[in-house]
């Protein structure tokens, strides 16, 4: 590798890690995506890339990383749940759960799940769950995108949660708090 090469690439990590330092300061809602595969097994992972795409029909933009097993699961099984957790609860340990501390089934063991008529597991005291089939997927680099119609929606709680850095805040309007907190 030349010089030329070697400076590129410098130039490529630093980008990397500035846009990764960037989207930390990026308020978002924390929910677990939830899904079984064909043999019956639980798989999740705790997402803030989730976001909606539009009301007629209903339907999330849901971003996973193809090295998840969760992306496997829920390419087969076409369907998941979106799970939005609650402010100040036992979830804020879930979310960190579901991000890699436990892997597999084991996760599923702690929290309030359930599982919906057509055997998909949800959190049954989430703030809001958002069910949802695959309707289409579009593989860019290391991540598939996933669109979800939604099909079933229940609403629990008016509260949301969103992370700003590192640090949790608790808001109606979370981009106004945010906009404030920058």
């Amino acid at each position: 590798m030349d010089v030329t090469e070697q400076k590129a690439t410098l130039n490529e990590v630093r980008l990397n890690e500035a846009f990764r330092e960037a989207m930390r300061r990026f308020a978002t809602t924390v929910s677990i995506i939830s899904c079984s595969d064909e043999e019956g097994r639980l798989h999740g992972m705790s997402a803030t890339a989730v976001a909606s795409v539009c009301v007629e029909p209903p339907t999330l933009l849901i971003c996973i990383n193809n090295s998840t097993a969760t992306r496997g699961a829920l390419s087969r099984s076409g369907r998941s749940c979106v799970n939005i957790l609650r402010v100040r609860s036992f979830h804020s340990e879930l979310s960190q759960v579901f991000s890699g501390k436990m892997r597999g089934d084991d996760r599923f063991r702690l929290g309030n799940w359930d599982r919906a008529a057509d055997g998909l597991p949800f959190l049954a005291d989430a703030q809001a769950n958002l069910f949802c089939h695959v309707d289409r997927t579009l593989d860019y680099q290391t991540h598939t995108l996933f669109l979800g119609r939604v099909y079933a929606s229940e609403r629990k709680s008016k509260l949301m949660r969103c992370f700003i850095r590192t640090e949790s805040i608790q808001s109606p309007i979370p981009f106004l708090m945010a906009a404030n907190t920058l």
